[in-house]
């Protein structure tokens, strides 16, 4: 196509009745596109009738940027409900015309408004694909974790004993305070209750057997697992957020030592070690709790206290409860090493992540809770 002085582009409109004769003419080109543009915007707002033609006998000089233009227009128009005719199409427009037929624009539907039950459930949808998604993430890191105990185990030398015990000692002896003293207080609360209930009936004297059986069975491991999750996951969550903020585990990694074996096993081989000894002072503080009240409420001797809770609870109640603390301790050092990998770079992160370990750990113990419960329950334990 011979290169000719650049004019003006031009859209004459010619209307037939029902029929509409458009007519570019000048230069359509990349040079004159920013004038050609604002002819073809004030096309697409004119009211036209419902058969355009495009006489192209007078468009001599054009390029891509042109053809482009004149295209748009035309499936802007056919959009809009009318029928669009091409007449007098030289070869070489339609070859560059071909060419964009690809890249055709695509028009998007106005859809209505969602209503307000079509909102909730998008976000139930979006909600359930996040717990699916990281469900298998979890799944994943417990198959990492498993391996990496699996080599320990044929390899003791991995295991690092001065990190085990450190971490013994910071979640375990460091929490004992705490946990003693909320167990101390629940069980005082529940033998207030239970005597309150029982006293209608005359069997006031059974609130021993109810102490001690719901605080050696179930509450004493629960609480204890509640707090550990709260006061320790949270902690182990934020240690190695930070460590991956800072760098530390890419650190790690560059030194040639496993991030696995020096951060994430020895926190959960000490929480799965010390929750049964968390949970035996937390049985003990519970009973002790339970005792004051029935003592000074019911007149009862420490000596029948302690031979009614004898009687009352079985070795295997004493032991359900001992052996649920190191599942519970591995699910809540699972979960928080998993979330504090999880961290990114941002120090909002860490409080999302932290969060998510406590929730996540509470909601894992108490399902295992019940779940084990239902089982000892139909094996008649």
């Amino acid at each position: 196509m011979a290169i000719v002085d650049i004019h003006s582009p031009k859209l004459e409109v010619l209307s037939q009745k029902e029929t509409a004769i458009f007519k570019p003419k000048g230069s359509w080109v990349a040079k004159t596109s920013f004038e050609a543009e604002p002819l073809c915007t004030d096309l697409l707002q004119k009211p036209l009738p419902k058969h355009l033609i495009f006489d192209l006998s007078d468009l001599h000089q054009y390029d891509t940027a042109g053809v482009w233009l004149l295209q748009r227009t035309m499936h802007d128009l056919e959009f809009k409900g009318h029928h669009v005719e091409l007449q007098s199409e030289s070869a070489a427009f339609q070859s560059l015309s071909s060419r964009l037929s690809p890249y055709k624009p695509s028009f998007e539907k106005i859809h209505r408004p969602r209503s307000f039950f079509e909102e909730r459930l998008i976000e139930i949808g979006k909600v359930s694909l996040g717990l699916v998604f990281l469900a298998l993430d979890l799944i994943a890191f417990l198959g990492q974790v498993t391996v990496g105990l699996l080599l320990t185990c044929l390899h003791p030398k991995r295991l690092r004993i001065v990190s085990v015990f450190y971490h013994i000692e910071k979640m375990g002896v460091n929490a004992l305070p705490i946990i003693s003293l909320l167990a101390l207080s629940l069980g005082l609360v529940l033998a207030y209750q239970g005597e309150e209930q029982l006293r209608r009936f005359g069997a006031e004297i059974y609130t021993i057997n109810l102490v001690s059986i719901s605080m050696l069975r179930e509450i004493g491991v629960l609480i204890t697992a509640i707090l550990v999750a709260g006061r320790t996951g949270s902690s182990i969550t934020a240690q190695i957020g930070i460590m991956k903020i800072n760098q530390e585990v890419d650190a790690l990694n560059t030194l040639g030592l496993n991030p696995m074996d020096v951060l994430i096993l020895p926190r959960i081989i000490a929480l799965v070690l010390v929750m049964p000894l968390l949970t035996f002072a937390a049985d003990i503080a519970g009973l002790i709790g339970g005792g004051i009240m029935v003592i000074f409420s019911l007149d009862v001797t420490p000596q029948l206290y302690i031979h009614r809770i004898s009687e009352s609870v079985t070795l295997g109640g004493f032991w359900i409860g001992i052996l649920k603390a190191p599942l519970f301790g591995g699910l809540i050092g699972l979960v928080s090493c998993f979330e504090g990998m999880r961290v990114k770079g941002t120090a909002e992160s860490i409080g999302i992540c932290t969060t998510r370990s406590v929730v996540e750990s509470i909601f894992l113990v108490t399902i295992a809770d019940a779940l084990l419960s239902i089982f000892f329950s139909k094996v008649g334990i």
